[in-house]
């Protein structure tokens, strides 16, 4: 499960405002910056097509990376980050900011992954109706553990079952949800619901 951060280069400015900014993205860079983890606070130049190629394909928003940091009159230095925002284009959907953050490889950080039902439920088969509760699911993890998502069996679900936080086995993450949360529920039924009450009605008329 744990996997390696993947490096991007990208270049400490001096130069900011719009205008910078401007030009950075007319020669296919894009402006960011790093900061946090006790470290100084860097306005970044970076190559677009760089930061694609080194975003995980899987895992996107949720890469770790190894940053080389190049600044004029300083040597090369490496930081583990990770991409906490972002300013993404409304028209062409491509990426105009980023902000990095300085994250610990031994400590947690705090994300969201998306979830993947799989599986057929007992109760759909015999006619129930299926309902999901989550697409995404908050978790803790160090950041060469963050999962790519978090795959849900709903096979053993029957009518009338909710499958909860607390009910699903997770390995070198936590969820970061409360553990009662529903995930999926499976409604039974009418037609059986409606038997069902009729032989409650009856029971209790023999009594």
């Amino acid at each position: 499960m744990s996997h390696e951060a993947r490096a991007l280069t990208v270049h400490v400015r001096s130069s900011h405002g719009k205008g910078a900014a401007r030009t950075l993205r007319r020669n296919g860079k894009i402006p960011g910056i790093l900061y946090g983890g006790g470290g100084e606070r860097h306005s970044l130049s970076l190559d677009l097509l760089d930061l694609e190629r080194a975003i995980d394909p899987e895992r996107r928003w949720n890469t770790w990376f190894a940053v080389t940091l190049k600044e004029e009159g300083k040597a090369d230095r490496t930081e583990s980050c990770m991409v906490v925002d972002r300013q993404i284009d409304p028209i062409q959907q491509s990426v105009m900011h980023v902000d990095l953050l300085r994250v610990d490889p031994a400590k947690e950080v705090d994300t969201k992954v998306p979830v993947e039902y799989v599986g057929r439920p007992i109760g759909v088969q015999a006619g129930g109706k299926l309902k999901t509760h989550r697409r995404y699911v908050a978790i803790a993890a160090i950041p060469g553990n963050i999962p790519v998502k978090l795959v849900v069996d709903i096979s053993n679900l029957d009518g009338n079952q909710t499958l909860r936080m607390q009910d699903i086995a997770i390995e070198g993450y936590r969820l970061r949800e409360k553990p009662t949360a529903p995930l999926a529920f499976v409604e039974a039924p009418k037609a059986k619901a409606e038997v069902k009450a009729d032989d409650g009605k009856k029971k209790k008329g023999k009594k």
